[in-house]
């Protein structure tokens, strides 16, 4: 969705309520029947499409919280039910980090704000290790963190390059894809409905269930995201352990739900956290979410898992917390690094990014130095690295498998230019007009045919093509002035409306 840097598209007309269960039915299978009888229908995630589970059906109450119809067991290897996947075990054994420095690639503005802006704080991160060590029991120990991501069988790539990276840095850890595969910590977790981005709110509801029930009690934190995010873990956990965190969640006693906000179609008075870089939850947050499942769009088919997250913590009475710093820069960042490095909102007002958020910082610093997070979303279209080599680099980057020192001078991109976003898609004359227009103007607009140049790919290269194409022209002119009398003039025109008589004047 985010590839292309689309606002999110979370349509719900503001409103989180029950819904009939006679509209919203599902349709129950037995798994492990189907496994067993060779009825396996692979729709190329290793996912049998047939498989809705009755598993979730029964009566279940976990920790005084019901969860009937909404915890579903995950299954093993072989379709059972009830396989529970061993969370320490990526921290425990890290897989090597594979990365050749040849890719470490120029001093473009991936590597400048990686170096020069955000940074991780190992230094501080080993002192607070060392201060538990030496504490002798009597010092709290440090937060514990429970990572789960999102994906599906078809990004294996993607999964094996998060526990090489940042996946092994959290002290428990599962993706839920389509398959259960321990090799890389994939679990099946079924849910309601299919499995497409589309009904994301159902397959979270379903993680944020399994974990509730498996690792609630052996975790302090979870932060969840999709596989284009990249987490700086030892930034996240001393901004849980921060004083700022550990007031605001009264010791842990308060439901805490942290991530960047956005607001919704610009609405100030309508924001949600935002997806892209992942959100986190207190275990008293963890335990809100679940407890409204019962009643807060319990089977709504949507995209919108983030927004609704947020919308079903309000039912219980928990409100995000805003986790930007004193200058509105953010710590969980919805666009890639290279995109802040070079968006200056006060040049892109009609831009959705400008007026989804408060942060009017320009470049690097739109974000935190100690940032948490970043959404690699795809930079395919720009012919830049895929998300799993994207994610390489930045951690080779902030970890020091590159040679930072010898990169030469910055290199400037070809996406950007002083500030000001160049996409074609959010070149809107009308908007552009009413912006500018002054307070006795209006915009005229219509669609004219005028040449506009094309970049095409004929034969494996680019070529600039000249196609006579609609656009939109618009320009500015003085509102008409409207004059209300009973009389009329050789300059005047009068309608009758509802018995009141308006007359408008004529230039």
């Amino acid at each position: 969705l985010f590839s292309s840097l689309s606002p999110p598209s979370h349509e719900f007309g503001g409103k989180i309520t029950k819904i009939d269960d006679k509209i919203h039915s599902m349709v129950l299978s037995d798994t492990n029947r189907n496994l067993q009888q060779g009825n396996h229908r692979d729709d190329g995630n290793g996912l049998d499409k047939s498989i809705v589970m009755n598993v979730g059906m029964a009566t279940f109450v976990h920790n005084h919280v019901n969860l009937t119809g909404i915890y579903f067991p995950a299954l093993d290897e072989n379709g059972n039910p009830g396989y529970v996947h061993d969370a320490t075990a990526l921290h425990s054994n890290p897989p090597a980090f594979d990365f050749d420095s040849l890719n470490c690639g120029p001093n473009d503005a991936i590597m400048q704000m990686m170096t020069q802006r955000v940074y991780v704080g190992l230094a501080a991160h080993e002192r607070a290790n060392k201060l538990v060590q030496e504490g002798g029991g009597k010092r709290k120990p440090r937060a514990k963190i429970y990572c789960h991501v999102y994906t599906t069988n078809k990004q294996r790539v993607r999964i094996q390059t998060i526990r090489e990276t940042w996946g092994h840095r959290c002290d428990g850890f599962h993706v839920a894809s389509t398959v259960t595969d321990r090799s890389i910590d994939s679990v099946f977790i079924p849910h309601e409905g299919e499995e497409e981005y589309g009904n994301m709110w159902q397959k979270v509801r379903a993680m944020w269930s399994y974990v509730y029930v498996h690792y609630y009690d052996s975790y302090d934190w979870f932060h969840i995201g999709g596989d284009d995010m990249y987490v700086l873990v030892e930034n996240l956990r001393l901004y849980l352990e921060s004083e700022d965190i550990v007031t605001a969640s009264n010791g842990g006693e308060k439901p805490l739900l942290l991530g960047q906000q956005f607001y919704q179609h610009g609405e100030r008075n309508d924001s949600y956290v935002t997806g892209g870089g992942g959100y986190t939850l207190n275990k008293a947050a963890l335990k809100a979410l679940v407890t409204s499942f019962q009643h807060c769009a319990p089977h709504l088919v949507s995209s919108g898992e983030d927004l609704l997250v947020t919308r079903c913590l309000k039912s219980e009475g928990t409100e995000a917390y805003w986790t930007t710093d004193e200058t509105g820069a953010e710590r969980y960042n919805h666009v890639n690094p290279e995109f802040e490095f070079n968006f200056d909102p006060k040049k892109n007002p009609i831009f959705w990014y400008s007026y989804y958020t408060d942060n009017q910082n320009i470049g690097p610093k739109r974000v935190v130095k100690s940032s948490v997070s970043f959404h690699l979303f795809s930079g395919d279209m720009y012919g830049k690295p895929k998300v799993d080599g994207l994610m390489r680099r930045v951690h080779a980057i902030l970890y020091g498998h590159c040679d930072n020192s010898t990169l030469g001078p910055p290199v400037p991109t070809k996406m950007w230019r002083d500030g000001k976003f160049l996409g074609s898609y959010w070149k809107r004359p009308k908007f552009e007009c009413e912006l500018n227009a002054k307070a006795d103007e209006i915009c005229n607009c219509s669609m004219v045919k005028k040449p506009q140049k094309q970049v095409q790919r004929q034969g494996g290269k680019r070529i600039v093509v000249t196609k006579e194409l609609e656009v939109e022209v618009c320009r500015k002119v003085k509102k008409p002035k409207y004059i209300t009398t009973n009389a009329t003039s050789e300059t005047a025109t009068t309608k009758s409306v509802s018995n009141n008589t308006y007359t408008t004047a004529l230039k």
